[in-house]
């Protein structure tokens, strides 16, 4: 009788416990996205300048040209085991004495501008 007792006690111990660790005493609110900037400063002279983050490819390709080489890399995103989400990988373009820039792969938008007036246009 006294061994039951004491595993019901374990028992309800060990729900109550799951169920205050599952609780919330925060409100949630729902937050809006801080605008991106790009990783480096954009001249006003530089093609560059007439993008904004978040642009489709096509968009950016309309218009700025097309990029001299691009390049596709995994993200970080693709090593989390069972993770099928969109991002886990990232295209680069990149555009001679312009710099690079890098899209998302979930959607294709961009999501970083480098200005590098150096850039030969080559991946490497």
């Amino acid at each position: 009788m006294k061994l039951e007792n004491a595993v019901r006690f374990v028992l309800v111990l060990c729900l109550m416990m799951g169920l205050a660790a599952c609780a919330s005493n925060t409100a949630r609110t729902p937050s809006t996205p801080e605008p991106q900037t790009p990783s480096t400063v954009v001249p006003p002279t530089s093609k560059f300048a007439k993008l904004e983050i978040g642009m489709s490819r096509p968009q950016v390709h309309e218009k700025i040209g097309a990029a001299s080489d691009f390049k596709m890399i995994a993200s970080g995103k693709a090593w989390i085991p069972f993770y099928y989400g969109p991002d886990r990988t990232r295209t680069i373009d990149y555009y001679k004495n312009e710099g690079r820039l890098v899209y998302s792969g979930g959607n294709n938008r961009l999501v970083d501008i480098v200005y590098d007036p150096d850039e030969d246009g080559y991946r490497d």
